[in-house]
């Protein structure tokens, strides 16, 4: 039994999809095309156009076999967006996908407001910088003076909390 194993040829429609910047963490099949994961971005090919999904905008990540699904949302006034995936052979994609969203989301917290209902406060990692994402239950009431308030003071006790 070998400790290494030679890993199987990145096929040349992937590789052009990948930008030259990215570093190939794990690649699998998956129907139409390829999925992949690099250390900025989740790369599928199963269309036309290939698209890119930056760590950055992640939320969550799912692996239920053989299943990936990705939650992503690009900000507070944004909706969330769920990608899913069949991959019938995974390889290393499920665990590459769990280390790069562990990697970007900093805090994942929920917190009930008197004023502002049920919130999220997320924390997420771009490089060296920190953006701070709220995702409420009842936007409506994040949007008055006393429910504005509320989310201000808690994202600066978890900035205290979290030394961030």
């Amino acid at each position: 039994m070998s400790w290494f194993t030679k890993d199987a040829k990145v096929p040349s429609d992937l590789l052009v999809a990948i930008p030259k910047a990215d570093r190939l963490l794990a690649w699998a099949p998956c129907p139409g095309g390829f999925l992949a994961v690099t250390d900025k971005n989740l790369v599928c090919t199963v269309d036309a156009t290939p698209t890119l999904t930056p760590w950055a905008v992640a939320l969550q990540a799912r692996w239920e076999p053989p299943i990936l699904t990705l939650v992503t949302q690009l900000d507070s006034s944004s909706g969330t967006n769920s990608q899913t995936w069949t991959l019938v052979e995974p390889g290393k994609i499920p665990s590459a996908v769990r280390d790069r969203v562990t990697s970007t989301v900093i805090v994942d917290r929920v917190y009930e407001l008197p004023n502002a209902g049920s919130v999220r406060f997320v924390a997420r990692r771009n490089g060296q910088n920190v953006t701070w994402l709220t995702v409420a239950e009842d936007t409506s009431a994040t949007q008055s003076e006393a429910g504005a308030q509320d989310i201000a003071h808690a994202i600066d006790e978890l900035k205290s909390i979290f030394g961030i």
